[in-house]
């Protein structure tokens, strides 16, 4: 008995200090800095939410527009649709570090709205909080939004074959 304690002991050791390997090497690969996880949304204005969003920034299936969103918004939007695992396709990451190289993204106000998953909605500067939509809302608007920033994109970004 007591051999199988010894032996359980050092696999437990083993797996916690596995475990702390890990979380440094994921912590080292994070999709984007800290600093881009924002706390403050543009404007005075309340983000819209999905029960009081106004007439035409929902379709049919409770899906927002990606049309007016701007590429720092996308790019932000990259961030949060990836970091929350409602997207973790690596193009998803990839697309959203490249547009995040840009110097208009980089002063783009909507950039780190975009990061807390606040989508841009309008030419008024209304934003929608992604967080009161159902999940498959949400990564339907994760996916309409990839394709918004491939159409975006400088040219920088290469979609892998």
């Amino acid at each position: 008995m007591k051999g199988f304690r010894h032996v359980a002991l050092l696999a437990a050791c083993g797996l916690a200090f596995a475990g702390a390997a890990h979380a440094q090497t994921a912590l080292n690969t994070a999709p984007a800095p800290a600093a881009i996880v924002p706390t403050a949304t543009l404007g005075s204005e309340a983000p819209m939410t999905a029960s009081n969003a106004a007439s035409g920034v929902l379709d049919h299936d409770g899906v927002p527009t990606v049309d007016n969103a701007t590429a720092g918004n996308i790019a932000g939007l990259m961030y949060y649709c990836y970091a929350r695992g409602i997207d973790d396709d690596t193009t998803v990451r990839s697309l959203g570090r490249s547009l995040a190289k840009r110097g208009d993204v980089q002063s783009d106000a909507t950039y780190p709205s975009g990061g807390a998953g606040l989508l841009l909605v309008g030419s008024g500067g209304r934003l929608l909080d992604l967080n009161t939509l159902g999940k498959d809302q949400r990564t339907a608007t994760c996916a309409h939004a990839a394709q918004r920033g491939i159409e975006l994109d400088d040219g920088s970004f290469l979609l892998p074959s």
